[in-house]
């Protein structure tokens, strides 16, 4: 079974951050946040809390590297799925998109694992973002 939601909007429900430049990022800023995904039709289908931070900056490239922790629970009661893993904030910042590995935790997505995909319209000018949210059962 495959559970995919594509094409999904993302806007800010609140946020902190402590970096206040882009072009001056450092290791150990982070933030947090809730977001509302919905769908291109406006339909609310999730809302999602979670956080990141700055962890070390890549020697090969020095781009900046931080670690994203999300929790993602569907609005009709289906069932809740975890994101976590890297952001490379030098893709992000050229319009990249960041995939992060999911796993469901509870109802229908239990057990499953897929991945988020995220991309933001214009990071740190723009609110917002395009997301997508594919899941696979698992062999049984």
């Amino acid at each position: 079974m495959l559970n995919s939601y594509e094409d999904l909007v993302e806007t800010t429900i609140s946020a902190t951050t402590d970096i206040e430049d882009l072009q001056n990022i450092q290791v150990g800023q982070s933030g947090s946040y809730q977001h509302a995904l919905f769908t291109k039709s406006g339909e609310k289908v999730a809302t999602t809390s979670g956080g990141y931070k700055v962890l070390y900056q890549r020697e090969s490239d020095n781009q900046f590297m931080a670690y994203l922790t999300n929790e993602v629970v569907f609005e009709d009661g289906s069932g809740t799925i975890r994101v976590a893993g890297w952001i490379d904030l030098g893709s992000l910042l050229s319009g990249g998109w960041a995939y992060y590995p999911s796993v469901g935790v509870s109802g229908r997505y239990l057990g499953q694992t897929g991945f988020m995909a995220w991309r933001p319209y214009d990071l740190g000018k723009q609110e917002g973002a395009e997301v997508k949210l594919i899941m696979f059962a698992t062999a049984e």
